[in-house]
């Protein structure tokens, strides 16, 4: 699924969409954590696509506010976590310490991804 969709402005924002802010507010290879409906989110921009993840690490469940990105990969700021932002999947620590792999199982769970959609520079995500 290509989570970079664009659209064009003229669309109407589909109903389950929740309008999260303008890709110009999120520079490439920075985030931006907000709340949809209460649920914490991180929008992520990697090279000018944008792609929405959980926005709570399942590490030690801090909030990923402040998380960078670099080559598709989330950062968390608490403890250095990373997480792929096409699929949510653990990189550090699980693809570096793959002994360790089996004791950090719990910690190293994947981030679920949301659909992205753009409207112009409008950043719609879904949650459904």
């Amino acid at each position: 699924m290509d989570r970079d969709h664009r659209t064009s402005a003229s669309e109407e924002r589909p109903a389950s969409f929740h309008s999260v802010g303008r890709i110009e507010e999120i520079p490439p290879g920075r985030t931006k954590f907000c709340r949809i409906e209460g649920k914490p989110i991180v929008i992520a921009n990697w090279a000018g696509q944008i792609f929405a993840l959980d926005g709570i690490c399942p590490h030690r469940l801090n909030p990923l506010e402040g998380a960078t990105v670099c080559e598709y990969l989330l950062d968390c700021p608490w403890h250095h976590f990373q997480y792929d932002i096409r699929t949510g999947e653990n990189h550090y620590p699980k693809n570096v310490y793959p002994k360790d792999y089996p004791a950090l199982q719990e910690q190293v769970g994947p981030l679920r991804t949301y659909r992205v959609e753009l409207i112009g520079s409008e950043i719609l995500v879904d949650l459904t």
